[in-house]
């Protein structure tokens, strides 16, 4: 499977030299810094049940894109997605075997990082009822009904779109481990975020 994952130039040197590597959640801001650790730890058990076990020691995968705008192929690296680093980076495109990769609907992972339930309505009428049978819930059952209903984001084809959803549209890739012997080829871009 053809992905892209973007990522610090040092990372990218550190590659060439340790061949293997895996993420290091110190590095990660979304982790470390933006609270999102236990969507992070959801999605990590999911790729245990979906792709397997991360090696000994391994807590959370890398990511990389495989759709951007319907279309899967390079990103265009002059995107606002990609203007907010302030340290130079590389777009790596990889070549991960498909039992290796988890694929998601990355507009809907914004529900599983906000802890939010992924309901099922397609218009108002629909979302208002589901909303207050949702909260009539206990909270136990509220907890898992809202975890199963993550399990949809990894639901990315085929592809469609609606005034509430997308599915498709920017998908998104992880795995366990990024390997130099997967790289097809770096494009190194500038960080243009000032402090």
């Amino acid at each position: 499977m053809r992905l892209w994952s973007i990522q610090p130039e040092s990372l990218y040197m550190k590659l060439k030299e340790e061949k293997v590597l895996y993420c290091d959640p110190a590095q990660s801001e979304l982790i470390s810094e933006y609270s999102f650790g236990p969507a992070y730890v959801w999605l990590a058990g999911q790729m245990v049940l979906r792709v397997g076990r991360p090696p000994v020691g391994v807590k959370y995968p890398f990511w990389a894109w495989h759709t951007m705008e319907w279309k899967h192929r390079k990103p265009d690296l002059r995107r606002t997605e990609f203007r907010s680093y302030s340290e130079n980076q590389v777009c790596i495109e990889l070549e991960v075997p498909d039992k290796d990769v988890l694929l998601s609907n990355e507009d809907m992972w914004h529900l599983v990082l906000n802890d939010g339930y992924y309901g099922d309505y397609s218009n108002e009428r629909e979302y208002e009822a589901e909303d207050n049978w949702y909260n009539s819930l206990l909270p136990a059952e509220q907890l898992r009904i809202k975890q199963k209903s993550w399990e949809k984001i990894f639901d990315v084809s085929p592809p469609w779109e609606n005034e509430w959803e997308s599915h498709g549209k920017y998908i998104q890739a992880t795995f366990w481990e990024l390997r130099l012997d997967q790289v097809i080829e770096v494009r190194h871009f500038k960080g243009r975020k000032k402090y």
